[in-house]
């Protein structure tokens, strides 16, 4: 694998995993922010709302608190996006570089992690959209455009990371099919999650020890 491809690789999956924590940190959501179906994450519960019951858990009526620092996280998560989106295509790349029915893994993969990115985009938007809107003028179409963005997103990028997994899987360092293994789980749970939402929340574990995982390994002395 080209040098100067792994340092780019190994700086935006260290650049994800920085949006991933400012993700995670201030401002917070408050604690009339209860998320239905025991999904431990305001952000997913609120992507796969089904009805606005559930909407009303998350955000409660405009204006409020909740809706704020939804409006916060959705503009952090586009620079998520960007940097996700980019280590996506320069794995790909990687991939696609090495021939054979790779190259068509590779292929497969950027297309897959472009539209990814839009979904996931299509998705804030929506999101966006109804941060401003009173529940009483919140329609089911509002609802249903996150939740499809949101599914679409979900089930694209799975696709995403079981193709690029195999990047690392044709390595012989088992520290590489460690990456591998972590992306192919993550895919996992997320294909789970359409069953059981918890667990597209759940699969950032697998998917953190991948992203670590690539800046060890990217950045390493050789």
């Amino acid at each position: 694998m080209s040098t100067t491809l792994q340092r780019i690789g190994g700086a935006l999956a260290l650049l994800t995993i920085a949006f991933a924590i400012l993700l995670q940190g201030k401002p917070y959501f408050t604690n009339a922010a209860r998320p239905a179906r025991g999904i431990p994450s305001p952000g997913v519960a609120l992507q796969m709302a089904r009805n606005l019951d559930e909407v009303d858990d998350v955000l409660g009526d405009a204006p409020s608190p909740d809706r704020e620092v939804m409006r916060v996280k959705q503009y952090i998560d586009f620079g998520f996006i960007a940097s996700y989106t980019a280590l996506f295509l320069v794995l790909a790349w990687m991939l696609s570089r090495q021939g054979g029915w790779a190259r068509v893994a590779g292929t497969a993969a950027i297309i897959c992690a472009l539209a990814t990115a839009f979904f996931d985009v299509t998705e804030n938007i929506a999101i966006l959209r109804i941060l401003d809107v009173p529940l009483r003028r919140t329609t089911p179409a509002m609802i249903n455009a996150i939740r499809s963005a949101s599914a679409a997103k979900w089930a694209l990028s799975a696709v995403t990371l079981g193709l690029i997994s195999v990047l690392f899987w044709r390595q012989p360092a088992w520290f590489a099919r460690v990456i591998g293994a972590s992306m192919l789980l993550s895919a996992a749970l997320i294909f789970y999650g359409f069953a059981d939402n918890r667990f597209f929340v759940y699969q950032g574990y697998p998917a953190f020890i991948a992203l670590a995982g690539i800046v060890v390994t990217f950045f390493r002395l050789r």
